[in-house]
């Protein structure tokens, strides 16, 4: 395996990143830490943390991205590599990492991501099958743990993005890997094979590259490889920052929601076809029926508040959406228990109390997010990023569990360039 990072102004992040390798279980990988043309001491940090050099790390050239101005090795730890590059955004850094990789399954993790020590034994254990092309990891919302146990405590903004982290992995995901639906692998942990990463093209630069290329992906299914599929396995756990303010949230989600039309702008009506009917209709109706349900019923709550009567198509609709999205933020943490993710008795009960509290207050802000987002996409000529401010305070491993990271073979050129050939594995297979 190889495992990206990219890292663009993430000094604040990138030792907690790295501490997260230290205690993996599994050996056989490489790292490669992609510098985006960061303007703070991202690369200076790195340097020193792992004692960089300047080596050749030879690219394949099967990828387009901005100019490398220098690859390093470390001198302490021979699997990890770093990319020192021009600035050219998320998807761009990916692609420069994914040319110089060696490995036949490729990593995407976010800087600011920490992986749980097991977590790439259960990527290998799901792509043992030849027909798995893509696996999406469980995300875990870090300031809700302490060294690695979850604690229901913090802001509220934290805990109504908790809840929603939870329904969307442990109930969406799985429904969606269950039925071959799957519309996002997520960019802050997803495995791909390296052929059809090279396949696609690897990364368009857009809004929401990790659902662009998750769509390609499914194209690619849909068209050549047919008994292929995606998967989620919620059993390979990460733990991510989620922002912590308004502000920030506000960043992230407002481009959470042009991503989504960005991607479906690509997949036009002569496209389509490209998907199959039955991914783009459950898309539909997974994204943009909730978002305007929450519409209506807020703008009938709001002609009800004037009005001082509450219209009976106002109240069936509130106590639906109430009924159904607690439901199933509540069956999220009964399903998280199964992978070892378990509150105290006292914890439920406020986890019990908030999903009531939260349906007239925070939830109100996906109704928001969903329709200033797309007004947004449509009316602003340029749609920028928007880096989300990070602090870096996630640690889910006490100091004292922080292990030496271990001694890795290098891994040959020639596998590099060989691992990006389709496996004879597959070609056998009546695709």
């Amino acid at each position: 395996m190889t495992i990206l990072v990219p890292a663009y102004n993430e000094a604040m992040v990138l030792k907690s990143c790295l501490d997260g390798f230290r205690n993996l279980d599994y050996e056989n990988y490489q790292l490669i830490i992609i510098n985006d043309g960061s303007k703070d001491d991202s690369i200076d940090l790195l340097k020193q943390l792992l004692h960089l050099k300047e080596c050749e790390l030879p690219a394949m050239n099967k990828l387009v991205y901005e100019s490398v101005k220098a690859t390093y090795c470390s001198a302490m730890y021979p699997h990890i590599n770093v990319i020192d590059k021009v600035n050219g955004g998320k998807a761009d850094a990916l692609n420069a990492g994914a040319d110089h990789s060696a490995g036949d399954i490729i990593i995407t993790l976010d800087a600011d991501s920490v992986l749980e020590k097991s977590a790439l034994i259960h990527i290998n254990e799901a792509m043992q099958d030849p027909l798995v092309i893509a696996t999406g990891g469980m995300v875990h919302v870090g300031q809700m743990y302490k060294k690695g146990k979850p604690k229901f405590k913090g802001l509220g903004l934290v805990k109504y993005q908790l809840s929603d982290y939870m329904m969307s992995f442990y109930v969406k995901r799985l429904v969606q890997s269950k039925y071959g639906l799957m519309s996002v692998v997520s960019g802050a942990f997803g495995a791909f094979r390296s052929y059809a990463m090279f396949e696609v093209g690897g990364y368009k630069k857009t809004i929401g590259e990790d659902m662009e290329i998750t769509l390609n992906f499914q194209r690619l299914i849909h068209q050549k490889y047919k008994n292929c599929t995606m998967l989620f396995v919620p059993k390979a756990q990460c733990y991510t920052e989620v922002p912590a303010d308004f502000k920030n949230l506000s960043k992230q989600r407002v481009r959470w929601q042009k991503g989504f039309l960005d991607s479906l702008k690509i997949y036009n009506k002569q496209k389509i076809h490209n998907l199959g009917w039955k991914l783009v209709m459950f898309m539909i109706l997974d994204a943009l029926l909730p978002g305007s349900v929450g519409i209506i019923t807020t703008f009938l709550l709001v002609i009800s508040v004037f009005t001082g009567n509450l219209v009976g198509l106002t109240l069936v609709l509130l106590i639906m959406t109430a009924v159904l999205q607690i439901s199933l933020r509540l069956t999220s943490y009964r399903i998280a228990v199964r992978y070892g993710h378990r509150y105290s008795v006292i914890d439920y009960a406020k986890i019990f109390i908030f999903s009531i509290f939260e349906y007239p207050t925070y939830r109100m802000l996906d109704t928001y997010y969903f329709l200033y987002g797309t007004i947004a996409y449509f009316l602003q000529k340029n749609h920028a990023w928007n880096k989300v401010d990070r602090t870096g305070l996630v640690s889910i491993y006490p100091e004292d569990a922080i292990s030496k990271i271990p001694m890795l073979v290098e891994v040959s050129t020639a596998i590099a360039l060989e691992s990006v050939q389709e496996p004879e594995s597959l070609k056998k297979l009546d695709l």
